[in-house]
């Protein structure tokens, strides 16, 4: 009977670990992603920097895998919505990691705001102009 009760508890421990054990939160990933995306497009920086702080993440370490649905880049997005304040910030923080990552289309910031420029929209000027200078 003594040596029932050792393999009882371990039997109990590993049940309550199965039980009270949860997998990460993707929902609450996509969540603060969606939230830092829309600040980019508002021009929000402020409103960036606390979703950082309160997840305690750093932009610079999770840029790469942060995509804003079909509109690709956080700076892709903060460039087409003319948000210069939020693509100093973004530039600020991830580096040169935000410069030279290629989006799905194979371009980097620096080409795509190019391309934009050439297509005629003069207003992109100085974004191309920003992230020449970094």
């Amino acid at each position: 009977m003594s040596n029932l009760k050792p393999t009882c508890f371990i039997a109990i421990a590993c049940f309550a670990l199965s039980v009270s054990y949860s997998p990460p939160s993707y929902a609450a990933a996509d969540r603060l992603a969606a939230s830092i995306c829309e600040a980019a497009k508002t021009n929000n920086r402020s409103q960036m920097r606390k979703k950082l702080s309160k997840a305690r993440l750093r932009l610079r370490d999770i840029y790469q895998g942060l995509r804003c649905g079909k509109e690709g880049s956080l700076l892709r997005v903060a460039t087409n919505a003319n948000a210069m304040d939020s693509a100093k910030y973004i530039l600020s923080k991830a580096k040169k990691v935000a410069l030279s990552k290629k989006d799905k289309d194979g371009d980097n910031i620096i080409q795509y705001t190019q391309k934009l420029v050439d297509a005629g929209d003069a207003s992109k000027q100085e974004f191309l102009t920003f992230y020449q200078s970094k």
